[in-house]
């Protein structure tokens, strides 16, 4: 399989910023791009119940 340069890149080396699933900056380290990864979760519901019950711990 011969590889098609991307003419976006210019040649230029690539640097990912992976947000959530790590496995998928591994993937691209194994291959040689750097990768910088963010620990990112979605944010959690607005349950007004919920939120009394953790305010009443603080």
């Amino acid at each position: 399989m011969t590889e098609t340069p991307n003419p976006l890149l210019d040649d230029k080396p690539l640097c990912v910023v992976n947000i959530g699933i790590e496995l998928f900056a591994d993937t691209l380290r194994q291959q040689s791009v750097d990768v910088v990864q963010v620990q990112w979760t979605p944010p959690a519901s607005q349950d007004e119940d919920l939120m009394s019950l953790l305010d009443s711990l603080i």
